[in-house]
C-alpha cells in the first residue's frame, strides 16, 4: 500500500525536472542566437557627418541707437523780419520744400550802397588802365610844353642880347636879367617835368594795384549781398523734421520762430533733422575693437521695427576711448551707415530707437568646416579627418589645414565635400 502511493510523486517529480532542464537548454540557444545576431560593435558606433561647400560667417552683436545720418542748423542768411512763415515745428518736409520768407528792406538798402561803391571802383580801375590820356597827365604835359617854350624864348633873346651888349648897344645889366630869368625857367622845367613823371607813376605800380583791390573788394561785397537776398526764401536741403534750434551751450532756451520776429545774421531759425539716411551709432568695448574694421557689412534689427532687418556697413570707429558705463574699461563709439529705407521701412523706423547690431566680422563663400570633434591630431603633429566621398565607399585620411572657429565648427582647408566620420557615441 505503501509503495502504491509513493510511485506516482516519483513519476511526478522526474516528469518535473524534465521540463527545467527543456527550458534551461532553450533558453541558453535564445541567447546565443541573440548574441550572434547582434552586429559589431565597431559598425553600431560609427557617425558620418555630410559637409558641404556653404557660407561661414562670425558675428558680433552690439546694442545702440538709431540716429539720423544728416543733421543741420539752418542760419538767418541776413539781417531781417520773419516775412512769412510755411512750416510749424515738428512738421515732416520734403526735399526743396518752402520754409519762411524774410524782409529785405534793410538788404535793399545794402546792396544799393555796395553796387554804388563798386561802379565807383570800376571807374577809378578805368582811369587807371587810361592814365596817360588823363586829365591831369594832359595838364602836367601842358606845363612841361610851357616852360619848355618859355625857355626857349628866354635863350634866342639872350644870345641876343649877348651880340648887342658885346657892341656895345645894351648895358651889361639886361644881359644878368636874361641870365636870371634863364636859371628859374630852367628850375621851372625841371620842376614840370618831375610833376608828369609822377602824374604818369600814378596811374601804374602800386596804385594801380590798390584800385584794383578795392575794385575786387567792391565786387566780392555786391555779390555776397546778391546771394543773401536770393536766400531771401529758405528751403529744406533735404526730407526730413523741422525742430526747435538746441539751445547753445551756456546759454537760454531758444525761442519759437515766429511770422513778424527780427532775426539777426547768422541767428538759428531751425534745426532739420534727416529722414533719408540714418544711422546706427553703438559702442565696442576694447577688447573686441580689433575684430572690426570700416566697410564691414551689418544688419540692424529692433524690438521697434519687428520683423524688418535693416543692412548697412561700419562707416567710422572712434579714436578716442570714453570709460565704460558698466565699470572698468574703455568704450569706442562705432557708427553704422544704413542703407537708404524703402517707404514701409520709414514707417517703421524711428530715431532714437534701440537697435540690436550684428556685425559680419568674418565671411568666407562656399567654406568648409567641421565640428571639432572630427578632427584628431598625427604623430608628425598634422590634423587629419577620416574622409569617403559616398558612404558606400572606401575611407581615407585626409590631412586638413585648421582655420577660425565660426558659428559652424571650424573652418578646414584641403578637404573635398563628402562625408566625414566622428567619434563613436558613448553609451
Amino acid at each position: 500500500m505503501t509503495s502504491t502511493i509513493r510511485r506516482p510523486a516519483i513519476l511526478r517529480t522526474r516528469h518535473g525536472l524534465r521540463w527545467l532542464a527543456g527550458g534551461i537548454v532553450l533558453l541558453g540557444l535564445t541567447v546565443v542566437i541573440a548574441y550572434q545576431a547582434r552586429p559589431a560593435t565597431t559598425v553600431a558606433d560609427e557617425r558620418w557627418l555630410y559637409v558641404q561647400p556653404q557660407t561661414l560667417e562670425n558675428h558680433l552683436g552690439l546694442v545702440g541707437r538709431i540716429e539720423a545720418a544728416m543733421q543741420t542748423t539752418l542760419a538767418a542768411p541776413f539781417e531781417g523780419l520773419v516775412q512769412d512763415m510755411k512750416v510749424a515745428e515738428g512738421q515732416r518736409v520734403e526735399r526743396g520744400q518752402h520754409l519762411l520768407t524774410l524782409d529785405t528792406t534793410q538788404l535793399d538798402i545794402q546792396l544799393r550802397d555796395a553796387l554804388s561803391a563798386q561802379l565807383k571802383a570800376e571807374s577809378t580801375v578805368q582811369e587807371m588802365q587810361d592814365w596817360p590820356q588823363s586829365e591831369g597827365v594832359a595838364r602836367a604835359r601842358r606845363a612841361v610844353t610851357s616852360a619848355q617854350l618859355g625857355l626857349s624864348d628866354t635863350e634866342a633873346k639872350l644870345a641876343d642880347t649877348r651880340r648887342l651888349f658885346e657892341r656895345g648897344i645894351v648895358a651889361r645889366m639886361e644881359v644878368d636879367a636874361l641870365e636870371q630869368q634863364q636859371r628859374t625857367q630852367q628850375i621851372d622845367l625841371a620842376a614840370s617835368q618831375a610833376e608828369l613823371r609822377a602824374a604818369l607813376d600814378r596811374g601804374k605800380g602800386v596804385n594801380r594795384r590798390i584800385a584794383e583791390m578795392e575794385l575786387e573788394n567792391a565786387q566780392a561785397r555786391y555779390q555776397t549781398l546778391q546771394a543773401q537776398h536770393m536766400q531771401r526764401e529758405l528751403h529744406a536741403p533735404f526730407a526730413g523734421i523741422v525742430l526747435r534750434p538746441r539751445r547753445q551751450e551756456g546759454g537760454g532756451s531758444v525761442p519759437l520762430l515766429q511770422q513778424g520776429m527780427r532775426a539777426i545774421q547768422g541767428m538759428p531759425l531751425f534745426e532739420l533733422t534727416s529722414l533719408e539716411r540714418i544711422k546706427a551709432v553703438t559702442r565696442v568695448e576694447e577688447a573686441d575693437l580689433h575684430q572690426l574694421s570700416e566697410g564691414m557689412p551689418v544688419q540692424i534689427t529692433g524690438d521697434g521695427f519687428e520683423g524688418t532687418a535693416l543692412q548697412g556697413r561700419i562707416e567710422a570707429i572712434g579714436v578716442q576711448g570714453t570709460p565704460s558705463d558698466y565699470g572698468a574699461g574703455i568704450t569706442y563709439e562705432v557708427t553704422v551707415a544704413i542703407d537708404p529705407l524703402h517707404p514701409a521701412q520709414l514707417q517703421r523706423v524711428r530715431l532714437g530707437m534701440s537697435a540690436r547690431l550684428a556685425i559680419v566680422t568674418y565671411r568666407a563663400e562656399n567654406g568648409l568646416a567641421l565640428p571639432a570633434e572630427a578632427l584628431r591630431q598625427g604623430s608628425e603633429g598634422s590634423t587629419f579627418v577620416t574622409h569617403r566621398k559616398a558612404m558606400d565607399g572606401a575611407s581615407r585620411q585626409v590631412t586638413v589645414t585648421p582655420g577660425r572657429a565660426v558659428s559652424q565648427g571650424i573652418e578646414v582647408f584641403g578637404l573635398e565635400p563628402g562625408y566625414v566620420q566622428l567619434p563613436a557615441s558613448r553609451p
